[in-house]
């Protein structure tokens, strides 16, 4: 995806995911599911194709934008049929408790939360970043 420089597996979570942008910082990612929990997909209720994020490259990652990447990859990946809808924490009138994530729910019942731990500057370690929330406020 234009923007992205790297998606990769993020071991200090069991499920985590670092995002890391184009010349620019890198945001983590922790995604955990819940089963039966989604409401019912109505018929033929699917994601629909969502827009590309504006990620210039350079500079400090933008977190929203990495948030948008990650709706937008899901609506182009393998999976999409699988997905009813998804929701943006960003763009909630009053976000939950952490600001930035996606709750995804399939057509299955199942329910998918990526939500955002951390980020990091180019060079710096995620432990270093005042943003950085350890694993016991998690």
């Amino acid at each position: 995806m234009p923007g992205i420089e790297a998606a990769e597996p993020w071991p200090a979570r069991p499920y985590g995911l670092a995002v890391t942008a184009k010349d620019a910082g890198t945001v983590y990612w922790t995604i955990t599911r819940a089963s039966n929990t989604a409401p019912a997909a109505a018929d033929g209720e699917h994601l629909a194709e969502q827009p590309a994020p504006d990620l210039p490259g350079g500079g400090k990652a933008q977190v929203a934008e990495i948030e948008q990447a990650l709706l937008t990859a899901l609506a182009a990946g393998p999976e999409k049929d699988t997905i009813a809808r998804a929701e943006r924490y960003s763009t909630r009138p009053i976000p939950p408790g952490f600001r930035y994530g996606v709750t995804v729910d399939f057509t299955d019942g199942w329910r998918l939360f990526a939500t955002c731990v951390g980020t990091a500057r180019r060079g710096e370690k995620l432990a270093e970043h005042r943003h950085y929330k350890p694993d016991e406020t998690v």
